[in-house]
């Protein structure tokens, strides 16, 4: 029981820092994290695809530039979406707004993938997901969900709470051991 709350608390408080990278509530990283999963990106790369995403956006919308500057200049008008309209969205909000981008303006499956990789490495691998307006990694989030799989936001800021705190009194305990030793060196040099 104690490995299993200790492991619960170190999966919360990994989620909870993922999904602040991914700019995302720990419950909808879960949930995109459990589709993702099915085509081979594991939770910490997905993390790193919209932290990137995140940034490239921020990029575009600072500098007019970046790796997103061609997306935004020929995809974004033929489609009617803009940067702004990114700025306010979690990153799998954005993910999903631009592969609905993508769909709508009929690009191939080449201009998809440069479009794709323009985001981050390994970005490709998400699309089977986010096709269809998301339609397969909401079934695997309903499916999460159904399972009990689902972390509460709640929960997951208890629990990463507990890790800090359990930390703290690791800190406590060697300082005091350190000075218990201290006290008894004058004893053992005799």
């Amino acid at each position: 029981l104690g490995a299993m709350s200790v492991s619960s608390i170190n999966a919360a408080a990994e989620l909870k820092n993922l999904s602040a990278l991914a700019n995302a509530t720990p419950e909808e990283f879960q949930k995109l994290a459990y589709a993702a999963k099915s085509v081979g990106i594991e939770q910490d790369k997905l993390s790193d695809i919209l932290k990137d995403m995140n940034d490239r956006i921020g990029d575009f919308i600072s500098t007019g530039g970046g790796p997103m500057k061609d997306f935004f200049q020929t995809i974004a008008p033929r489609v009617g979406v803009t940067a702004e309209q990114f700025r306010n969205l979690s990153g799998p909000q954005a993910l999903q707004l631009y592969v609905k981008s993508l769909e709508d303006a009929n690009v191939n499956q080449q201009d998809f993938a440069f479009f794709m990789e323009a985001i981050a490495s390994d970005s490709t691998a998400l699309v089977p997901i986010l096709r269809n307006g998301g339609a397969s990694a909401k079934a695997y989030a309903d499916r999460l969900e159904a399972l009990g799989g689902v972390m509460s936001n709640d929960t997951v800021a208890r629990l990463a709470g507990m890790k800090t705190k359990l930390s703290e009194v690791g800190v406590v305990i060697s300082g005091m051991v350190t000075q218990l030793g201290a006290a008894a060196a004058p004893a053992v040099e005799i």
